[in-house]
């Protein structure tokens, strides 16, 4: 219903149509009972499963090559050359914050 209500208020009728289509093909939208309906439910779920599993796969791949996930990799790397990434960069931070200070007393001073 969220997705339905954002998708209205943005005014997105594709998104409507693809929601609504979902809706279609879901295993709650088939009928009666016996073999053939629940055959038909359960490949919809089935369905529905390797949809969120691509999904989720697709997430993960940007998950990956996010920048958080670079710099975990060169932490992981820098640690097994025994060094700690993380203790660098804030050195080299504080060396900026020292040197933008010093600039700025200069400027303010003469």
């Amino acid at each position: 219903m969220k997705e339905v209500n954002a998708a209205y208020v943005a005014g997105d009728e594709d998104a409507l149509r693809r929601i609504l289509a979902g809706l279609d093909a879901s295993p709650d939208a088939v009928h009666g009972s016996g073999v053939g309906a629940d055959l038909v439910r359960v490949l919809r779920q089935l369905k529905q499963v390797r949809d969120r599993i691509a999904a989720i796969e697709r997430e993960l791949v940007a998950l990956r090559g996010s920048e958080i996930a670079l710099l975990q990799q060169d932490v992981e790397h820098a640690r097994h050359e025994n060094r700690d990434l993380l203790a660098e960069i804030a050195a080299t931070v504080r060396e900026k914050i020292g040197g933008a200070k010093r600039e700025h007393e200069t400027m303010a001073t003469g």
